[in-house]
């Protein structure tokens, strides 16, 4: 599945210190911006995994040519500034690359409290509703830009069921949040809808609020006060109120498919010969059979084209495999009791985990 990488974007481009043409520069300062064209013309020959953050977590990711880019900058000239040269950088490398502003998320501290962070919010939130109506897989990028996107962005996932990548700027290893399979308590919002909706509609006096949170004092947690006289959701209640609707709004998550009634040893379909094949196919292939929900693995040359990792039939829950290294690679069939393409996709997922361990 194409995926729709949902990237936050911070300016290592422009403060990573090494031999780039305008190393040393400080905003802070009050240095001038690099010259565009400069900027463009080193990156393009860069390496991503030094070139910046965010090149350093999509190279580990992977972006395909069926893949989407979004890059999400904060409302400064310099996260502007790097959003677009990563913009001109991948336009090449996949379908689609498009760049939002996050309003009001900038140095303000104000601002970005109670503003900066619900307009990311709101704009993941959208980008995400975005993906699975164009089919896509939405993934969160959570390497750059302030760190309290990061932590949102990770709250945000474990909610939404969205993947999350982070790579620290000192570490070549990516650390990869799993969509998890969550409970929450949706209906603990609904039940205060009322009030949730009452408050975001407009601005509210405090002491208003004040008079309605004496009957809801469960909420005064995610309610701050402004100098302006008003009070607010805070980041965190505007979180919650926003994913719970979000959440009502997804159909029903796929289910595990049933486990399938046959031993490991039977599963394997491979013939007995092994003539050039990588070194630990053995091991994978047993790995493969142990899966409850696999019926068959079998050799199949439809798996050297393509993804590494592929649905070859999410009708019928088929998926393919190259197993091993461009030289010698060995293909997979491996046929499950998955049904429909959004079952076929968790197995997919599952797969490629395994094959990445």
């Amino acid at each position: 599945m194409a995926q729709l990488l949902i990237t936050t974007v911070g300016t290592s481009l422009l403060t990573n210190r090494d031999d780039r043409p305008w190393a040393g520069w400080n905003g802070r300062a009050g240095d001038p911006l690099p010259d565009a064209a400069v900027v463009k013309q080193w990156l393009d020959q860069a390496e991503a995994v030094t070139a910046s953050a965010e090149t350093n977590t999509l190279n580990a990711i992977g972006v395909h040519a069926s893949d989407h880019i979004l890059f999400l900058h904060s409302d400064t000239p310099e996260g502007r500034f790097c959003s677009e040269r990563l913009q001109h950088l991948y336009a090449k490398h996949c379908r689609q690359v498009d760049g939002r502003s996050l309003t009001a998320l900038g140095y303000s501290h104000a601002s970005f409290s109670q503003k900066g962070l619900k307009v990311l919010i709101e704009e993941a939130i959208k980008a995400v509703r975005e993906a699975r109506e164009k089919s896509l897989n939405p993934v969160f990028c959570a390497t750059g830009g302030f760190k309290a996107e990061i932590a949102f962005l990770n709250l945000l996932g474990a909610l939404l069921e969205v993947e999350v990548y982070y790579i620290h700027e000192q570490f070549r290893e990516i650390v990869r949040l799993p969509r998890l399979p969550l409970n929450w308590d949706v209906q603990w919002v609904l039940e205060r809808e009322d009030f949730f909706q009452w408050i975001d509609d407009e601005p509210r006096p405090s002491t208003e609020v004040e008079n309605r949170l004496k009957a809801r004092p469960e909420l005064r947690p995610l309610i701050e006060d402004d100098a302006d006289g008003n009070s607010y959701l805070n980041a965190a209640g505007d979180l919650l109120f926003r994913v719970a609707k979000e959440r009502l709004s997804l159909e029903p998550r796929s289910t595990w498919p049933d486990a399938v009634a046959r031993p490991p040893q039977e599963k394997d379909q491979l013939s007995g010969v092994e003539h050039h094949r990588p070194k630990g196919w053995k091991n994978f292939v047993s790995r493969l059979c142990a899966i409850d929900c696999v019926s068959q693995v079998s050799y199949d040359k439809a798996a050297f084209g393509g993804e590494v990792v592929k649905m070859l039939d999410g009708t019928n829950g088929v998926i393919t495999v190259r197993y091993g290294k461009s030289d010698k690679n060995l293909p997979l069939r491996i046929e499950t009791s998955a049904r429909g393409t959004e079952q076929t996709e968790l197995v997919k997922e599952y797969i490629a985990r395994c094959l990445r361990n």
